[in-house]
């Protein structure tokens, strides 16, 4: 059973405590008051009226019905009394809270491209800005960190790139003085090294914004032809089938070579890791224009480093208007790239 939020468990606790309240005093009238004309007014002199003697005339049915109408009377009132509390404490329940809402919705909107924005209160008290100060401060901490591991990263790749090049280069010059298989094996390792570099290399521009991100109209048929080529190959090689739905094809406006790296890391993820058929398709819905590949995932395979979804995040961040989307269902995977209407 879900436990009710704060709001919710505020209200209830405003409305009970008003409802609690009436209910005691009804109470403790009700009791005094059959106290008082049972047993308090039996013969006694009445304090301004001298003459005016009070007697226990009343019947036990007679206070009964007195005082089960006060009952009834307070009873009557406590309801609107507890409902109007409800509403009231819900009022201020949500009013109270709202501070800490906006916060939420600030701490939401924060990413890796924004680590510089700052949570606000403004009609926060005391005690809520005084948390509102520490998330702050927090966030400026994980700035400092995210920074400092982003530029190391960034400077370590490009100081292993120079002396990889170098290596492969002269792995090529003595290619004819060492084994073959050898020497195959040294400048696919060589390579694997050096596209990986490339790949943080990348990621590290893109989280900097210090990509060029120029658009312009993209013939999406012509460009997926133009990269999927290859990749028909490769398929073909692991007999597996790679086939194209284009639909009714489509035109958007993106950087081009964005899209084309986007599409090769769907295309090589999907090669890695997964098997049977690769199906690729541009389709259309609500105005926006969707570029999928999708196949069957393998039954068991080792966790990958993540650099493809992670380049791919960078890049649709690097464009308005671009989105990505992964669907998995039972042993099926779709990876889309999202264009949104600009209207």
């Amino acid at each position: 059973m879900n436990r009710p939020n704060l709001q919710s468990r505020l209200t209830l606790w405003f409305a009970s405590s008003i409802l609690a309240v009436g209910l005691l005093f009804a109470g403790i009238t009700y009791l005094h008051l059959r106290h008082e004309l049972q047993y308090e007014q039996w013969e006694r002199v009445h304090p301004e009226n001298p003459d005016f003697i009070l007697h226990g005339a009343y019947s036990k049915e007679e206070i009964d019905d007195i005082a089960g109408h006060i009952l009834h009377i307070s009873a009557l009132i406590s309801i609107p009394v507890a409902l109007t509390a409800l509403l009231l404490g819900r009022y201020l329940a949500r009013k109270s809270l709202r501070p800490l809402a906006k916060i939420n919705a600030q701490l939401q909107q924060i990413g890796t491209v924004n680590l510089n924005a700052r949570v606000e209160a403004s009609d926060a008290d005391s005690e809520l800005e005084t948390i509102t100060k520490n998330i702050n401060a927090l966030l400026q901490r994980i700035e400092a960190g995210y920074r400092e591991i982003a530029e190391f990263s960034a400077q370590v790749a490009h100081e292993l790139r120079t002396p990889l090049t170098l290596m492969r280069l002269q792995l090529e010059d003595a290619s004819t003085k060492i084994d073959p298989e050898l020497s195959e094996g040294l400048q696919d390792g060589l390579q694997h090294l050096e596209s990986y570099v490339d790949q943080c290399l990348l990621i590290a521009r893109a989280e900097r914004n210090q990509l060029s991100t120029e658009t312009e109209p993209i013939d999406l048929v012509s460009l997926v032809e133009d990269i999927i080529e290859p990749f028909t190959l490769l398929a073909r090689e692991e007999g597996r089938e790679l086939v194209c739905d284009y639909g009714q094809g489509g035109q958007v406006i993106a950087v081009p070579w964005i899209i084309r790296q986007i599409l090769h890391n769907f295309l090589s993820n999907a090669l890695k890791h997964g098997t049977g058929t690769i199906a690729a398709a541009i389709t259309h819905d609500a105005g926006e224009t969707f570029l999928s590949v999708s196949n069957a995932c393998k039954a068991s395979r080792t966790p990958g480093t993540g650099l493809g979804l992670r380049i791919v995040d960078a890049l649709t961040r690097c464009q308005s208007h671009l989105r990505h989307e992964y669907q998995r269902e039972a042993e099926h995977y779709r990876a889309s790239l999202v264009f949104e209407s600009l209207s």
